[in-house]
């Protein structure tokens, strides 16, 4: 399993989106940066992802949206929805709706992201 792990990220915060990014790299990925969700579906539409991790609230498209978009067009890819409104969001039942991996609350470690990431891909290596 040489080839990369081309990962999307969709994030409108560029700080953000860097550390996201650069710690992505560092741990064998190909991060592909997307400043909001409408560029996150179009990219995506491309194919080629192993997983999305993907800023809640956004401009054009929320990433409740961009998963719905995703799991619309039948794909099944890891995804990992990153908000402040963790709470909120975890109460609604979209998580169990869209099956969203994982809800991953503002601040964050990288780190636990990406773990939850290659945890994910695991899994689904397994499946």
């Amino acid at each position: 399993m040489s080839q990369s792990k081309s990962v999307l990220i969709a994030e409108d915060n560029p700080g953000l989106a860097r550390v996201l990014s650069f710690k992505f790299k560092s741990s064998g990925f190909n991060p592909i940066v997307c400043p909001d969700g409408q560029f996150a579906w179009e990219a995506f539409e491309q194919g080629g992802f192993s997983a999305v991790v993907s800023d809640q609230e956004m401009p054009r498209m929320s990433g409740v949206d961009l998963c719905r978009s995703i799991r619309n067009s039948g794909s099944l890819v890891p995804f990992f929805l990153v908000t402040g409104r963790q709470l909120e969001l975890s109460s609604t039942g979209v998580a169990e709706e869209l099956s969203i991996n994982g809800i991953i609350g503002k601040p964050f470690s990288p780190a636990n992201v990406i773990a939850a990431v290659n945890a994910a891909l695991e899994d689904a290596i397994k499946a």
